[in-house]
């Protein structure tokens, strides 16, 4: 499956998570908000590393 594909997957997913946790009100929770956040960083540093790795020297 390429990175395109799978992002075509993805999104979708991602959204209805999101509609969902905004429908049960739970983004007005710290804690969900942190995990979040926490979740964007790892993925953010995952992909940086990913890329920094296919450059070339």
């Amino acid at each position: 499956m390429t990175p395109k594909a799978k992002l075509m997957v993805v999104l979708p997913l991602i959204a209805v998570l999101v509609i969902i946790l905004v429908y049960l009100q739970l983004f007005s929770s710290p804690v969900v908000i942190v995990v979040v956040i926490v979740a964007y960083v790892a993925v953010s540093l995952m992909n940086k590393r990913k890329f920094n790795r296919q450059k070339p020297p």
